[in-house]
């Protein structure tokens, strides 16, 4: 794997932060689209959701989430370059997700993200993001 520079480790850093950000807000749809290409790949199949590609699919799905949730916490942790080619790479990070549904009831999950970026322009966004779980929720 070719070294990759700092800027561009916290650059993509902060891409994942501003993804779980987004997230824990609830309601900015177009912020969190705008961290991925137009035909990302958002493949949540290894938890149990479809496979899904770009931004309208990918608006749908935040918008049920979102619809469905009263709050939500997302934490991020060991951040890991897997890959790095310049204007592509591969992040892992493990991450703690707490959610309050509107209808009653809670679910903590413990996993992993995966994210393949690339370089558009001056920053990166995400081409293709999956998830496993590290512990399997209960129920």
């Amino acid at each position: 794997m070719n070294s990759c520079p700092v800027e561009d480790r916290l650059a993509i850093e902060d891409l994942l932060v501003a993804y779980a950000y987004g997230l824990d807000g609830l309601h900015d749809i177009e912020g969190l689209l705008a961290l991925f290409v137009e035909d990302a790949v958002f493949d949540l199949s290894d938890i149990g959701f479809p496979s899904l590609q770009g931004h309208a699919a990918i608006r749908r799905f935040f918008e049920d989430t979102f619809a469905a949730m009263a709050a939500q916490a997302h934490y991020l942790s060991n951040f890991a370059i897997t890959a790095y080619a310049g204007d592509r790479a591969s992040v892992r990070a493990y991450v703690t997700g707490m959610a309050r549904y509107k209808a009653g009831g809670e679910v903590t999950v413990h996993g992993r993200y995966y994210f393949d970026v690339v370089r558009v322009g001056a920053g990166w966004k995400a081409a293709r993001y999956t998830m496993d779980f590290l512990i399997p929720p209960e129920g």
